[in-house]
This record gives C-alpha cells, sequence and structure tokens, in this order.
C-alpha cells in the first residue's frame, strides 16, 4: 500500500502533465548544465598535466577560451532551464489555488459555518504558496542536481575508481540523517502552517470586530492573546528551523571527513608516481563539487517535507465532499409560476444535533406574502435557507411548481430568489458594482431605476463620486439604513420572482425603518414573499402570518384571525405592544 507523503507526490506530480513538453525542454537543458559542470572538473586535468607541467603554450591558448565557452553554455542552459521549470511550476500553483477557491466556493452554508473564514484564506494563501517552493524552485533544482551528481560521480570513478569508493563510505550516512530530518520537518512545517491559520483568525476577529475590542477596552487582552498566540508561532518556527539549518553544516561535516581521507590516500598515490597531479586534482575537483549537489539535493527534501505537509492541509479541503450539489439529469426553471410547498420536511445540522425543523407542511401561492414569527431559535431562518438550498432537507421535500427543488439546477433555482437579511453585506467597491453584484450586464439606467425604488438614489448623490464612490469594507462609509437600502436596490435589480426578508429591518432605528419599509414595499410588488421579523408591526398586511415553536408549524392566519385565536401569536403580540 502507497504511503500518505509518496501519494501527495504523485498527486502533485500529475498536475504536470499539460506540461510535458516544457518539462522535457527543462530536462534537456539541465542535462546540459550538468554535462558543463562536469566538464568544468575534466578541464581540469589538461590544466595541471599538459600546460603546467609539460608547458603546452597551444593548449594554454585553447584551454581558456573552452573555460569561458562552458560556463557561457551552462550560464545560458541554467537560466533556460530556471524559467521553463519555474514557469510550470507557477502554473501548477495557479491551477490549485483556483481548483481550492472555485471547491470552497461551492461548500454549503454548514461548512462556512463550522470553519473559520481565516482558516479558508490561510489554505488558499500560505498552504498553497508553500507549494510554490516545490512545484517551482525545487523542481528546478532537482534535475540539475540529480544530472550533475551522476556526471560528477561517474567523473571520479573514472579518473580514480578507488579512490571515489572511499568517498562514497559517508553516504549511507548522509541518507539517513536527510530521511530523519525531513520526517521532523514535515511535522513541524504542518504544526506552523496551523499556528499561522490560528494567528490570521485572531487578525480577523480583532479586525473586524474592532468596534466591540475599543468599547469594551480589550485591546491590552487581544495584545495579549495575540502576542502568545505568536509565540507559540515563534517557538515552532525555531524548532523546524534548528532542524532545517543543521543541514549544510553536517553535509559539510561528511564531506570533509570523505575529503581529507581522499587526499591522505590520493596525496600517497602522487607522491608514490601511481598518479598524475592533474589526475588527482581533477578527481579533486570532481569530488569537491559533487558533494554541492547532494547537500542541494537534501535541502530540497527538507523543502519537500514541509510542503507534503502544506499539500496535505491542501488536499484535505479539495476532497471535502460538497453536499449540496445538482442531481443528475437537473432541469433549468425559467420561471416561478404556481407554488413553493413543504412536504413533511424535517432537518437537522448534523447528527449530533437534534432536529431544527420537525414535520413542516406549508403551501406558498405565487403572490402572496407569508410571514414567518417566532421566538428566537424555533427555525424561521432555517426555513427559509431550505429554499435556495442553502441546506438540503433532511427528510421530506420541497417544491416549486411541480419539482423537487433538488431536481433543478442550483443556478436555475437561485436566479428565481432574491434574499435581503438583517446583515447587509456589501464589498469594498463603488456603489454601481454593489448593486449590479449578480447583474454585472445590467447598464447604468437599470442601475439608477433599481437605486431609486429603494429609496437611495438621493443619497448616492451626495456622495464624492456618486455611483462610482467605493462604500469601504462591508460598506463601513454607509450608514446602517443607506447599506439595507443599497441591497434592496440589488435586490430590485436582479427582479426575482421570490424574495426572502430575514430580519431586513430590525437592526435599523425608526426613522431608517420608515425609509427602508417604503423601499421594501416597491421591492416585494408582484413578488412571492417570505418575511422573518421580530418586530411583528412589519407583518401585519402579511396574507398569511406562519407562527412557528420549536421547529414546527403551530398557528397560521391572518393577523386578527391569530389574535382572537389567543394563542402564541397573541403572546408575542402582547409582549411587543403592551402599554
Amino acid at each position: 500500500m502507497m504511503n500518505k507523503p509518496m501519494g501527495i507526490k504523485k498527486r502533485l506530480l500529475s498536475y504536470t502533465n499539460p506540461y510535458w513538453g516544457r518539462l522535457i525542454a527543462g530536462i534537456l537543458l539541465a542535462i546540459v548544465v550538468s554535462a558543463a559542470t562536469g566538464a568544468a572538473a575534466w578541464i581540469v586535468k589538461p590544466v595541471m598535466d599538459d600546460i603546467f607541467l609539460s608547458k603546452d603554450t597551444t593548449l594554454l591558448k585553447i584551454l581558456p577560451i573552452g573555460f569561458i565557452l562552458i560556463y557561457t553554455i551552462k550560464g545560458l542552459a541554467r537560466y533556460g532551464q530556471s524559467y521553463l521549470m519555474r514557469s510550470i511550476g507557477q502554473k501548477i500553483i495557479t491551477k490549485i489555488r483556483n481548483e481550492l477557491y472555485e471547491h470552497i466556493q461551492k461548500m454549503p452554508l454548514s461548512f462556512f459555518h463550522n470553519t473559520p473564514s481565516a482558516i479558508l484564506m490561510s489554505r488558499i494563501t500560505n498552504d498553497v504558496t508553500m507549494l510554490g517552493h516545490v512545484s517551482s524552485q525545487v523542481v528546478a533544482d532537482f534535475f540539475r542536481q540529480s544530472f550533475t551528481f551522476f556526471i560528477l560521480l561517474g567523473l571520479t570513478f573514472y579518473r580514480e575508481w578507488k579512490l571515489a569508493a572511499i568517498a562514497l563510505v559517508v553516504f549511507p550516512f548522509i541518507g539517513i540523517f536527510i530521511v530523519s530530518i525531513g520526517r521532523k520537518l514535515r511535522v513541524l512545517s504542518r504544526k506552523n502552517q496551523e499556528k499561522m491559520a490560528d494567528l490570521n483568525i485572531i487578525l480577523q476577529e480583532t479586525f473586524t470586530g474592532n468596534k466591540i475590542v475599543k468599547a469594551f477596552g480589550m485591546e491590552e487582552y487581544e495584545n495579549i492573546r495575540f502576542m502568545n498566540e505568536n509565540r507559540k508561532l515563534y517557538d515552532i518556527t525555531m524548532k523546524e528551523t534548528k532542524r532545517f539549518e543543521m543541514l549544510s553544516p553536517m553535509m559539510e561535516l561528511f564531506g570533509a571527513v570523505g575529503t581529507g581521507v581522499v587526499i591522505w590516500y590520493g596525496g600517497y598515490q602522487v607522491i608514490s608516481g601511481a598518479t598524475t597531479p592533474g589526475t588527482f586534482f581533477s578527481f579533486m575537483t570532481a569530488l569537491i563539487m559533487l558533494y554541492d549537489p547532494i547537500k542541494k539535493i537534501s535541502t530540497m527534501n527538507s523543502v519537500v517535507q514541509q510542503s507534503i505537509a502544506a499539500a496535505e492541509r491542501v488536499f484535505e479541503m479539495l476532497d471535502t465532499k460538497i453536499d449540496i450539489t445538482d442531481n443528475d439529469g437537473a432541469i433549468d426553471i425559467r420561471e416561478f409560476k404556481d407554488k413553493i410547498g413543504f412536504n413533511d420536511v424535517w432537518f437537522q445540522y448534523n447528527s449530533n444535533n437534534g432536529m431544527v425543523l420537525k414535520g413542516i407542511n406549508l403551501t406558498i401561492i405565487k403572490g402572496e406574502v407569508v410571514a414567518l414569527v417566532g421566538s428566537s431559535g424555533a427555525g424561521k431562518s432555517t426555513l427559509v435557507d431550505m429554499i435556495p438550498r442553502f441546506h438540503d432537507v433532511t427528510k421530506g421535500s420541497i417544491n416549486i411548481d411541480s419539482y423537487d427543488i433538488r431536481d433543478i439546477t442550483l443556478n436555475s433555482l437561485r436566479r428565481q430568489i432574491g434574499i435581503v437579511t438583517q446583515e447587509t453585506i456589501l464589498f469594498n467597491d463603488t456603489v454601481k458594482n454593489n448593486i449590479s453584484y449578480g447583474r454585472v450586464d445590467a447598464g447604468m439606467a437599470e442601475i439608477q431605476k433599481a437605486a431609486e425604488s429603494a429609496y437611495a438614489h438621493d443619497f448616492i448623490m451626495e456622495m464624492p463620486s456618486g455611483y462610482d464612490t467605493v462604500i469601504g469594507e462591508r460598506g463601513v462609509k454607509l450608514s446602517g439604513g443607506q447599506r439595507q437600502r443599497l441591497s434592496i436596490a440589488r435586490a430590485i435589480l436582479k427582479n426575482p420572482a421570490i424574495l426572502i426578508l430575514d430580519e431586513a429591518t430590525s437592526s435599523l432605528d425608526t426613522e431608517s425603518e420608515k425609509m427602508v419599509q417604503q423601499a421594501l414595499e416597491n421591492l416585494m410588488k408582484d413578488r412571492t414573499t417570505l418575511v422573518i421579523a421580530h418586530r411583528l408591526s412589519t407583518v401585519l398586511n402579511a396574507n398569511r402570518i406562519v407562527v412557528i415553536d420549536d421547529g414546527r408549524i403551530v398557528e397560521i392566519g391572518r393577523h386578527d384571525e391569530l389574535l382572537s385565536h389567543g394563542g402564541i401569536y397573541k403572546k408575542l403580540y402582547a409582549m411587543q405592544f403592551k402599554e
């Protein structure tokens, strides 16, 4: 059975399949570089024996030119090989990063609820960047150093096979040392990357929640929390550094032992006349050069082990199952024609928790305004989140017209639905681009008309650059009412058949709520609307009010009918409007 690191290496290698032409060209150039390195060591013998000892003036004129030519060829080949291999590496990294981002975007809402966004960002940035080292730097060096090693090794045996055999005695010890260090580095690298993700969580929480940090005077507490995590990251990094930095001096020590023995034995050979100084120095040059690729390959192994730890985390994310996808044979629906039906719908977030929805049966006719009320945690938001398939039913079914929504493509299903929530999600972009989000093909006239319908046009025109004003992260430069009206304009421009309003006015002051409510009335015209509201004053005119308690529908009716019934709705109403 293949071990896990080997399996990850094979999976990474599979990404090179589209680039075999470049890869072969890079390998050929690596051979040229290695051959030039071997030629440089080879040329030492004629320099020593023919020029210095035999005083051959003809070779004195030729060999310097040959030496320059060798290194010119080596330099050009090395540049070409490095550029080609790094371009392959960067293409692979770009592809993996795109795949990872696309995969994460397809995950259901429950995945994002359970996984901090800082963790996801760390996967896409830090972990994939770590893969970049092995895909570009290591791949580029591996072929060059490997070919150089074998060419120089062949030269040492050609010159003096006995000396070469003596020098190779230290090689098994080098191999054991490299493998041992590599395993420890892989473990430490994974811990390092996990700790970096923890640090990113703190950064994200404190930067996005800075207002609360300041309001509660918790700056010093957050400083200490950050410093503690940063110290843990430092400790892990230094353990990793200690092992990584051991490689070079230990390799030099092994090399020095082998070289020292060779000098001792080879010196006697030259003195006794068994070999020439040129042959010996050519051998020594090749041997000294030989330890350089060994040292670099050992460093590469360390980088590879660190990258495997990153690859494990990236592939774990890529292999996470996407629970909500298009069924085989799913159809596109062009319009919503008739009704939405909940048929004995049960739902739980995971097997460790109880049912959030219990036997929901509800039919919503096209054009109706249906309000969902109940105490917090009753299951109202979960119920409406089922319609666009943010979650799938645990048992039962939801239909749009005659189709089970699981048999409708996600794109065409969600095209029918517009959502305005209590938490307004806006982007650090222009007003125009925020309104046209989801309708990027919309013209300026359509965008402006949507803004006017949402009572947003006037305040937009008062902004420094009008519709081209950048509104900051999450619309931080706008008031709560202004942010909500931009969200409504965005929904109006999308022109959905089904509208979901989830606590759309609950966080606003009375004046802002009045303006937003007018915009919502424009948005709700001729649409099938589900309204979730704690403020019961906003749902008095609904066609039907559905009261949900502990995941079940307990009452349905109009406002006056439910008041006369004297059930949960009347109690909720009395709590809000009692003098």
